[in-house]
């Protein structure tokens, strides 16, 4: 992509996990309606006229209408300063039984957004509205306004209703795991896309010396790339480069961001660090292991002695094998980008099934072994990830996490674990279908 679209992303992106940007949009458009609706409403017949329609449900006294709005304005303050009160701490203690990573997933949530930026932008047209009702030096009643308001105080009050309720379903371990999952999958769809399949080999990584060598300016996690720059760069100056940090992998500053094949000036040096998004946290853009890490991370939570939730754990590894076979039926995404002739420009990390089989299952076994009823649901998930994919490579992936499976659970006592052996038993016997076993 250019770096005017690569910047674009960014920043459009960071405005759409912003808890500001759409209330602040919300605030906006109705202070604008607050401004100008009693403007026309003093100048122009014709909205005086409609206005006058409306006096049924509007009084007519300036200073009744100056009461009505004041009354508004202050009890929707009232509900807003209570109930995100109430909100934070409820997502605190949420944070903590989950992941503090789920935190963001609550920001960008679109309708929070929007009912805060009503809340908010119901108080501001109120006052707004109330500085245009006067009584000297003649009466003024802006009844088109009023009656706005009137309707964004009823529209607050069944946005609260709706907003309690959603909240109370969206902290449930249940919505917040499927929430998660659906997200990666829009992931998983982008990053592992027909066009991105895989085509030939990459070159071997060269040795990093200090000419080769392109080390980060700065720390933090890998966000976006502009794998388009990058191409040409590494075109102009007949080079391969080869990215060293996954998406989603910290890079401390002085750390190597990837290797060139041969000498690049301080310019290209420097255009290739601009052409990698770094910031403090990882995010969902292009990252679809983020989306495994966090939903692995409530399955951690729940399988502690502190929190002893083996439902949800079960919950998440159901999720986890719903996106790896969703991987497994798209396939890996190519790691390189090649020229016409032929020749390696950029080869990034791979991207697949097997990174992504290792990142969802490797904690989740190693602390949920002796939990008999995760290890039960850890064999049925790889059953229904090996029915998704019959490609060889997978297979293997499969088969090797069976065999860790299987060692790890030799501790469970005999009379606990038939059906983990009939599971097992099961999963070896379809591999074999493919020699994988």
């Amino acid at each position: 992509m250019s770096r005017a679209r690569f910047l674009l992303r960014q920043h459009a992106y960071d405005a759409d996990r912003s808890l500001l940007f759409r209330p602040a949009l919300i605030l906006a458009a109705l202070s604008f309606a607050a401004v100008f609706l009693p403007f026309a409403e003093e100048r122009w017949p014709a909205w005086r006229a409609f206005g006058a329609k409306l006096t049924w449900a509007v009084p007519a006294e300036p200073s009744a209408v100056q009461v009505v709005l004041a009354t508004i304005a202050g009890s929707v303050m009232t509900v807003v300063s209570i109930v995100y009160s109430v909100l934070i701490v409820a997502l605190s203690l949420a944070s903590v039984q989950f992941s503090p990573r789920i935190m963001a997933g609550f920001m960008r949530d679109r309708i929070s957004q929007r009912i805060l930026g009503l809340f908010i932008g119901t108080f501001t047209y109120c006052l707004l509205v109330l500085r245009s009702t006067h009584s000297e030096p003649s009466p003024f009643v802006p009844t088109l306004s009023v009656f706005g308001a009137l309707l964004l105080a009823v529209a607050c009050l069944g946005s609260l209703l709706f907003f309690v309720h959603h909240m109370a379903q969206a902290m449930q371990a249940n919505f917040i795991v499927d929430r998660i999952a659906a997200e990666t999958e829009r992931v998983i769809d982008a990053v592992l896309s027909p066009q991105n399949k895989a085509s030939k080999p990459a070159p071997p990584r060269p040795a990093e010396t200090p000419q080769s060598a392109i080390l980060s300016t700065a720390s933090g996690y890998v966000q976006l790339w502009a794998a388009a720059d990058l191409a040409q760069i590494a075109s102009v100056h007949n080079v391969t480069l080869h990215v060293v940090r996954s998406m989603g992998h910290f890079v401390p500053e002085g750390g190597v961001l990837m290797v060139a094949s041969g000498p690049l000036p301080e310019n290209a040096q420097q255009t290739c660090r601009d052409a990698l998004d770094l910031g403090p946290v990882r995010t969902m853009q292009d990252d679809l292991e983020f989306g495994l890490r966090q939903i692995v991370d409530i399955a951690l939570k729940a399988i502690s002695p502190a929190v002893n939730d083996p439902s949800t754990a079960v919950t998440c590894i159901d999720h986890l094998s719903r996106l790896l076979g969703r991987i497994a039926r798209r396939g890996d995404a190519s790691s390189t980008l090649f020229a016409d002739d032929g020749r390696a420009l950029v080869v990034f990390p791979p991207t697949g099934f097997q990174r992504a089989m290792d990142v969802a299952f490797h904690q989740i076994r190693q602390y949920g072994k002796g939990d008999v009823a995760v290890v039960l649901r850890l064999a049925r998930a790889l059953l229904d990830i090996t029915s998704m994919t019959n490609h060889p490579e997978h297979r293997r992936t499969l088969a090797e996490h069976t065999r860790l499976l299987k060692t790890a659970t030799l501790q469970i006592p005999t009379e606990d674990r038939a059906e983990l052996d009939n599971r097992l038993a099961l999963l070896a016997e379809q591999l074999q279908h493919t020699g994988a076993a």
